[in-house]
């Protein structure tokens, strides 16, 4: 909840006024308490729209639409007052979250709650309907979630069937992305519409996608009237009732009746998963411990410097009262930028709302509607890079949560996720995908390098900014790529002030042959053998037997292993049964929790340089632990604060731009020009190639008793 405005009354009606929900072009909602105790979202009009006469034709309007709709599971009116000075309307007051929120906080729903929902909002639907209405704007926004159960809310912009003095032809009404295809036309719009709205938010539910993407306005509309709708991802026994919701034809679409009696059954226990049921216990206890408050009194303007009382001029600049004009701003020019705000321009006007709409009443901790900007994370969520891939995801995911919380803003954040598997085939598929769609101004790359290397060559031709955590390879140099870490090579040089400072005789230097293990190992022989100090090489498949390199490294004073925890760890195994007895370096790679798990104790007292901070160890990373403990009930893992960082970089940029509006061109532009400060380390690039030019970035462990200690950030902290 935000607080009162000086402008703002203390009261409306019979309603203490208590702070702002959030506020649209037509008007502002409040959170208000009548003198029983019940708490109200309240509408209440701007008064420069409460003198236009058509605007109070619409309002009377939408509160008669409201009172004609009788359901458990829409929220209902339960005062108005339509010929007010200011017209206001009082709606039940829902403390959950908006559906849209919960799913970008948890994740898709579990299909018994898909279910549940759906049957509880079809029934909803069923009485607009039955009221003679069409709410023709069913979305994520307007679905409130409660302990017992969903709640529709907005009317503002439903149509009674036998109304057609306000309608006008070719105009699009509704939100792109969950309106029919006979909305996205212009065309007529009857209850089926409602029904086609409802499958796209069951879909988006149960999967946490829009079925027909996102982006343009124009492509979403086309996606709409013209593509199969993409289902990937929903329950089985859904599929089938959501399907037919999405039908193009509205014929071939179930009633609301039809629809809840088949979504209808036992429904045992909660209907939501045990977080969401916990979020929306604890803000409704806030509610209910609300303070009484003291009415608000406006503050008298201070005269400025020379001016009298009555002289417009006596009005400082910054005293004008948040979200009103300037002085000197007439109403009609308000009333063209409140129009504008309510306008969906998608390339000559292709969509606009014309009737009366307003942001959903929202419980106390969301804000008014703000520009969202989408990052997209291409990981390895399924396969041999899992663990780092699932710990950046997390960690984005947070810094989105953060951020987004954050109402002093300009930004709200989003993230969509695609599993690349650390394959190339699947990583071409999805920068196909982001780099189609416009909403994406960013990507972050948890991946393998070999899937890094399929995607880049799209993104280039995208122009979509890449940053990456992950990868370091020397060779990605183009416009879009930017490494977040010192590069493979460049970690080698505390390395070699390691093994040089001490008198260790022979290194042996062993090399996967993949080009990470390349990189890293060509870059520690040169510089030791321009020290002068002996060097053998050797190069083993990272699935071969280890054995021969082991025998071999028997003389050598210490080990270095360039390539990935599976390789590493069969290394280990092999060094500790052929009695090897020095010192054993692993670079980045090897810093997986796989090497500890297949190399068990044979990877005690291992050495190992990283680009990746562990955040419980780390001072600076301490405060991202504890909010992650918060989130996830555990530590924070490895990766998981760069790719923090990474979402909290592009923030940075995007804020600095200081426009409403920012695009993929925007940040291509200044990512590589923004130093900031992050959890994990000071971020600063090369502008002509993306390289890493930061303060730190290298950590320095040990292996001990089973999992990585940190020790410090430089190799002085290694053991002699």
């Amino acid at each position: 909840m935000q607080p009162l405005h000086a402008t703002d009354p203390a009261r409306i009606g019979g309603y203490r006024v208590l702070g702002r929900l959030g506020a649209g072009g037509m008007g502002v909602v409040l959170l208000g308490r009548s003198a029983g105790g019940a708490l109200a979202a309240v509408k209440l009009v701007r008064a420069e729209y409460a003198d236009d006469p058509a605007f109070r034709v619409r309002f009377r309007r939408e509160v008669a639409i409201a009172r004609r709709v009788r359901s458990p599971w829409a929220v209902p009116v339960v005062d108005a007052d339509t010929e007010a000075p200011a017209p206001w309307l009082a709606t039940e007051f829902v403390p959950g979250p908006p559906l849209g929120d919960a799913v970008a906080r948890a994740g898709g729903l579990p299909p018994d709650s898909v279910r549940f929902l759906g049957a509880r909002l079809a029934e909803a639907l069923g009485a607009v309907h039955g009221a003679g209405l069409v709410h023709r704007d069913v979305k994520p926004a307007n679905v409130l979630l409660a302990t017992d159960g969903p709640r529709l809310i907005d009317f503002g912009i439903a149509r009674a069937l036998d109304d057609t003095v306000l309608t006008a032809t070719d105009v699009v009404i509704g939100s792109p992305g969950f309106l029919s295809p006979e909305q996205a036309q212009g065309g007529h719009i009857g209850p089926p519409s409602d029904i086609f709205a409802l499958g796209c938010v069951l879909a988006y539910a149960a999967t946490g996608r829009r079925p027909f993407g996102s982006g343009p306005v124009e492509a979403m509309l086309f996606r709409t009237v013209h593509d199969t709708a993409d289902t990937t991802g929903i329950p089985h026994d859904l599929l089938p009732l959501i399907a037919a919701c999405l039908a193009k034809a509205p014929a071939d679409r179930p009633t609301a009746e039809g629809l809840r009696l088949a979504l209808t059954g036992d429904a045992p226990g909660p209907w939501l998963p045990a977080p969401l049921l916990q979020l929306i216990a604890e803000r409704s206890a806030r509610m209910l411990q609300l303070p009484d408050i003291e009415p608000t009194r406006p503050t008298a303007p201070v005269p400025g410097p020379g001016a009298a009382p009555d002289d417009p001029a006596a009005v400082p600049a910054d005293a004008v009262p948040t979200g009103a004009a300037p002085a000197g701003t007439s109403p009609r020019r308000r009333t063209v930028l409140a129009a504008a705000a309510l306008t969906l321009a998608g390339g000559g006007g292709t969509a606009a709302w014309f009737a009366l709409r307003k942001d959903p009443p929202r419980e106390p901790e969301l804000r008014p509607e703000r520009p969202t900007l989408t990052i997209g994370l291409q990981a390895d969520l399924t396969g041999p890079g899992r663990a780092v891939g699932e710990a950046q995801r997390d960690g984005a995911r947070l810094a989105v949560e953060e951020l987004t919380a954050r109402t002093e803003l300009p930004f709200s954040y989003r993230l969509s996720e695609a599993d690349d598997r650390g394959a190339a085939g699947p990583a071409a598929a999805v920068a196909e995908r982001f780099a189609a769609d416009a909403s994406v101004v960013a990507v972050l790359a948890a991946t393998a390098g070999p899937a890094v290397a399929a995607a880049l060559g799209r993104y280039d031709r995208a122009g979509l900014p890449l940053l990456s955590a992950s990868d370091g390879d020397t060779t990605r140099i183009n416009r879009v790529f930017t490494c977040l870490r010192p590069n493979d090579a460049y970690q080698m040089r505390p390395v070699v002030e390691y093994l040089t400072g001490r008198d260790r005789g022979t290194t042996m230097i062993v090399d996967d042959g993949t080009p990470y293990g390349w990189q890293t190992t060509r870059a520690l022989s040169e510089a030791l053998r321009a020290g002068k100090r002996p060097v053998t090489p050797a190069t083993v498949a990272a699935d071969a037997d280890h054995t021969a390199v082991a025998r071999d490294a028997a003389g050598a004073g210490a080990v270095l292993y360039g390539g990935g925890p599976a390789g590493a760890a069969r290394l280990a195994r092999a060094l500790v049964a052929t009695g090897y007895r020095g010192r054993v370096i692993g670079t980045r790679a090897v810093h997986d929790p796989l090497f500890l798990a297949e190399a068990a104790g044979s990877a005690e007292g291992w050495l190992v340089v990283s680009t990746a901070v562990d955040p419980a160890a780390a001072p600076a990373a301490r405060a991202f632990d504890t909010a992650y403990r918060a989130r996830h009930g555990g530590p924070a893992p490895l990766h998981a604060a760069e790719a923090y960082d990474a979402v909290h970089l592009l923030a940075r940029c995007a804020q600095g731009l200081g426009r409403g509006r920012v695009e993929r061109g925007d940040l291509l532009a200044t990512v590589r020009a923004t130093k900031y400060e992050g959890v994990s380390k000071k971020y600063a690039f090369e502008a002509a190639n993306g390289t890493f030019t930061g303060d730190g970035g290298l950590h320095f462990y040990t292996v001990s008793s089973g999992r990585f200690r940190l020790l410090g950030d430089r190799p002085t902290v290694w053991p002699a």
